[in-house]
């Protein structure tokens, strides 16, 4: 009997699934995609090769789970919230914080691309708030004035695009800058306020109270 198959009564097939995602999560976004191999995702999860295969499949398989399981988590941290500041604040604090890993494969994806299919129909928090902009775009009033509008598409791009690539080049621009001793609380309270005054400027906001995203 190998060590695989001593484990697996104790671990489950659910949690040693879980325990290969972790790993190669950690790798891929440490790394990148084509820089990771299926057999360094075994050894660092503790188990085999082709365990890995059996249960996951090939290492685009992998990926492609990890991004779609991290877009469903990120979509979630505002389920169906009318509000585009409130939403765009937790799902920015949420990449951040609990979903800082699947933003750098993000940038890694762009950047180099991936034989996953990715990114098409797997970046709901994108879309959520493309359509809240939209929506309050269409409902602002004609006589508000537009001096500052932009598509309310691109607003949320130039938000977006701020929130993944802090991720990736956060600590590099700290000590580039000299602020690398700044409190990571307190950097992400100022990136949320940026972000938030970017669609405030760019997109017709009816009101102004945004106190749920405070």
């Amino acid at each position: 009997m190998n060590d695989d198959q001593k484990n697996l009564p104790l671990r489950g097939r659910e949690t040693t699934t879980a325990a290969i995602l972790d790993a190669a999560e950690e790798l891929f976004a440490a790394r990148g995609y084509d820089a990771v191999s299926v057999r360094e995702i075994a050894e660092r999860a503790g188990v085999s090769h082709a365990l890995v295969h059996r249960y996951l499949g090939s290492k685009a398989e992998i990926y492609r789970v990890i991004l779609e399981s991290n877009a469903r988590g990120m979509l979630a941290a505002a389920p169906d919230n009318p509000d585009l500041l409130a939403t765009a604040s937790l799902m920015l604090r949420d990449g951040l914080t609990e979903h800082s890993r699947y933003l750098r494969l993000v940038m890694h994806s762009a950047v180099r691309g991936v034989p996953t299919g990715w990114p098409a129909g797997t970046f709901g928090a994108t879309e959520r708030m493309v359509e809240l902009a939209e929506r309050a775009a269409a409902s602002a009033s004609p006589a508000e004035p537009a001096d500052h509008s932009l598509d309310p598409r691109l607003a949320v791009a130039f938000m977006v695009a701020l929130t993944v690539g802090w991720n990736a080049l956060g600590p590099l621009l700290l000590a580039r800058t000299g602020i690398d001793d700044m409190d990571e609380d307190a950097i992400v309270d100022e990136l949320e306020r940026v972000a938030l005054d970017i669609l405030r400027t760019h997109v017709p906001v009816l009101g102004d109270d945004d106190s749920a995203s405070r």
